[in-house]
């Protein structure tokens, strides 16, 4: 369970208060990349997280996150975490989506986004810079995600760009940016990216089927269900490839762990002969 903590102006010790289990519905995207559309198989299709929960907390509360030996975000925390940063990003005033990438977005945004998210989330141990980093490439993705998203939805070759500004697809979406961002699609340049990009996802096909859960965060479960042992490389690998059916995510994984589960398997018929041969 969650928990919000509150920070006396007296003595900043903090007090554990209960936190409710949200639902959280999934992000509108999980994409990683600007464009990054993930249209080989259906999705289904549920409401925006706005994270209100979050937002209205009182001026001094903040959500305790844990961090692991990396110092990265683990725990049922990290994902709200992760969730809230989604929220963040498609706020207009914090992130504006008319910037063609994230390095011309106005370092004084990126600081304020920043700013929310240490006064919202309180990190054990405390937060540092490297886990500064890893917020702000989240940040980063969330906000291509995001346009990513508004393209998936909005974006139609046969309409003419003031056809496709006519229609807002989501409110949380500011009127003057949005043209923008729908005159840079329709842009020689803006082709050119999206071309680059489509050409660029043809040649990966590895992706998995964790949703909005981290990889830092699948580890220290399955460690904990391990009484400390840590999980290998191939096991990670085919958990984030296996859906909860049992079926793989593509052929292309499907392949890999088969070939996986072969060296594993002709590995411990190794180990047993020599143990064999001892005796």
């Amino acid at each position: 369970m969650g928990t919000v903590c509150l920070k006396t102006q007296t003595n900043m010790s903090k007090q554990k208060m209960p936190y409710k289990n949200l639902v959280y519905p999934s992000l509108p995207s999980d994409i990683e990349a600007e464009e990054e559309q993930a249209a080989k198989e259906p999705k289904r299709h549920r409401g925006p997280t706005r994270m209100l929960d979050i937002w209205d907390m009182e001026e001094g509360e903040f959500v305790m996150v844990d961090l692991d030996k990396h110092d990265r975000p683990i725990g049922e925390e990290a994902t709200t975490l992760t969730r809230f940063i989604g929220s963040l990003v498609r706020r207009h005033q914090y992130a504006p989506i008319n910037y063609k990438s994230w390095k011309e977005m106005p370092k004084v945004h990126k600081e304020e986004m920043l700013q929310i998210l240490e006064a919202k989330f309180e990190f054990v141990p405390p937060i540092n810079d490297v886990t500064r980093e890893m917020l702000k490439t989240q940040l980063n993705d969330k906000w291509r995600q995001w346009k990513s998203d508004l393209k998936s939805k909005a974006y139609d070759p046969s309409k003419t760009e003031e056809e496709v500004v006519a229609t807002l697809v989501d409110d949380r979406v500011n009127p003057s940016q949005y043209r923008d961002l729908v005159h840079f699609w329709y842009s020689e340049e803006g082709q050119k990216i999206s071309e680059i990009n489509r050409q660029n996802r043809s040649k990966y096909e590895d992706i998995h089927c964790m949703g909005t859960k981290s990889l830092p965060k699948l580890i220290d479960e399955k460690n904990k269900k391990a009484k400390g042992v840590s999980p290998d490389r191939i096991e990670i690998y085919i958990d984030t490839r296996t859906r909860k059916d049992g079926t793989i995510v593509n052929e292309k994984a499907a392949r890999v762990i088969e070939e996986l589960n072969k060296q594993n398997y002709e590995a411990a018929t190794s180990r047993s002969g020599t143990q064999n041969d001892m005796h």
